[in-house]
């Protein structure tokens, strides 16, 4: 032992537990050409669904978000309308094919967590995908799509049941 080094006395141990709440929503447009027009910015919002229980939504973007993509793009965003607290969570937003049901894989995808701050904020991407691509694609079909938002919200308990956390427990000499 280090001379220069007093002896342990004590030892504090803590812990926390993390628990993972995951879940699915699809948010079909219907009338797809009906859609577009109504202007860069604005945006179509999906019915609010429960996960890990936060509330959020869908945010669809027919035009586009922002001016600077001159309406080529579409963009989709998820937002927690929640007002009372931040949450963290992780999601990915695709496409599904109409016939198989399968994700599409060439979209955009988040895998870190966000920070998700009171009161609805959101989150996602400015150019989910050019409308020429999807219209040439076989997600679209009879003028509908389905955007799926997979979502797992990330909870941290620091109030463990038991006594461990936070305990001293002295060395023995």
């Amino acid at each position: 032992m280090d001379p220069a080094m007093p002896a342990l006395t004590s030892t504090s141990v803590s812990r926390t537990v993390v628990k993972l709440d995951s879940g699915c929503h699809e948010f079909k447009i219907i009338g797809y050409s009906s859609s577009k027009g109504i202007g860069v910015g604005k945006y179509i919002t999906s019915e609010m669904f429960t996960v890990g229980g936060h509330h959020w939504c869908l945010r669809y973007y027919p035009d586009g978000y922002e001016k600077d993509d001159r309406g080529e793009y579409m963009s989709v965003f998820i937002e927690s309308v929640d007002t009372a607290s931040d949450v963290k969570a992780l999601f990915d937003i695709r496409l599904l094919d109409p016939t198989s049901g399968a994700a599409s894989a060439s979209t955009p995808e988040v895998v870190k967590p966000h920070v998700f701050r009171a009161p609805c904020d959101t989150w996602g991407f400015y150019q989910f995908i050019r409308k020429k691509d999807l219209e040439a694609s076989t997600f679209l079909r009879d003028d509908c799509f389905t955007i799926r938002c997979n979502l797992i919200v990330v909870k941290e308990l620091s109030d463990v049941a038991d006594t461990l956390a936070n305990t001293s427990i002295n060395q023995p000499d």
